[in-house]
């Protein structure tokens, strides 16, 4: 099977990120004040500005409103150069969500949601657009999770074809998808990619090798898993290489926000410029740790910054 995407399809949410950044979370009854706040698109859009900014081109297949959040979407999107692959949805916005980030700490936000057109994707809107051969076609658990529009997209799965590629990052929501949803999104998809914890959540607690051996067994023959640890780099199962361990590079966590999609969008931009599972998933290592010393959910290193880095690592700057 040929793992080599030539564009990635984002299938699903990009809303507008409210990131809140505290010393401290504060309990029930009391108040804090942010240190700092950023306001961006965020979810599927971590993925698109992660691929674009790397060289490999990149769609959105969602739904975009034509209120302020839906204007932000999609002026930020034009000046990545990605398509919106439906028409703009009028008279409705697009939804947002409020994070807090405890400020250098390694783990994840707390985010509540407010749900906009995003949300209301239907079957219908998939089967309209013609997917191109070599399509990577991105799919989030929070996405599959959702009551319409996951029904939608396990429907719309049915229908994707051997020339597509899926790729399927079951985010935190992993235990509360509906089973039907996950088994169907499993077995048809090409390339996993989850942190530790989401892996154990799907498969039991067993170490990084043992849950890329497990996972891999549970999607299509040939498919690629990715487990990723953070501080300790990630572990990679391929077809006929087995397990490996892709070494971190050490990081100062500021903000992990968004680090795994940056991990995802940099794995995939390096299998679109031909590097095989394990390289790719050594340039993902070093993106997303470079992201989380950085404030913002998407603020992903650019191509320059990273082969800079890469060369530190290997002695050559």
């Amino acid at each position: 099977m040929n793992r080599r995407p030539n564009r990635l399809v984002v299938a699903g949410s990009v809303l507008v990120d409210i990131l809140l950044y505290l010393d401290s979370h504060p309990p029930p009854g009391e108040v804090r004040i942010a240190r700092s706040s950023v306001v961006s698109p965020g979810a599927g859009y971590n993925l698109l500005r992660g691929a674009a900014s790397l060289g490999l081109p990149a769609a959105l297949l969602g739904l975009v409103g034509d209120g302020p959040f839906g204007r932000m979407v999609r002026d930020s999107l034009v000046a990545l150069g990605v398509p919106v692959l439906l028409p703009v949805r009028e008279r409705v916005d697009t939804g947002f969500d409020v994070g807090l980030v405890q400020l250098g700490v390694d783990s994840q936000p707390s985010f509540v949601g407010s749900p906009g057109v995003e949300a209301q994707l239907a079957l219908e809107d998939l089967r309209g657009v013609q997917l191109e051969p070599g399509d990577a076609v991105y799919v989030s658990g929070y996405d599959l999770w959702h009551e319409e529009v996951g029904r939608a997209l396990a429907e719309w799965l049915n229908d994707l074809g051997d020339q597509q590629l899926l790729v399927m990052d079951p985010g935190p929501l992993v235990a509360q998808i509906p089973a039907r949803r996950l088994e169907v999104a499993l077995s048809r998809a090409d390339i996993f990619s989850s942190n530790l914890v989401e892996a154990q959540a799907l498969a039991g607690p067993m170490d990084g090798p043992a849950l890329c051996e497990a996972i891999g067994g549970m999607l299509r023959p040939g498919a690629v898993a990715v487990v990723r640890a953070g501080a300790e780099g990630c572990w990679v199962a391929a077809p006929s290489r087995g397990v490996s361990h892709i070494p971190p590079r050490p990081a100062s966590p500021l903000d992990t926000s968004g680090a795994g999609d940056v991990h995802v969008a940099t794995f995939l931009a390096r299998l679109f410029w031909g590097d095989d599972p394990f390289e790719a998933a050594r340039w993902a290592n070093v993106a997303s740790s470079m992201a989380v010393e950085r404030l913002g959910a998407s603020e992903a290193p650019s191509e320059e910054e990273l082969r800079h880095e890469l060369a530190k690592l290997s002695g050559g700057g």
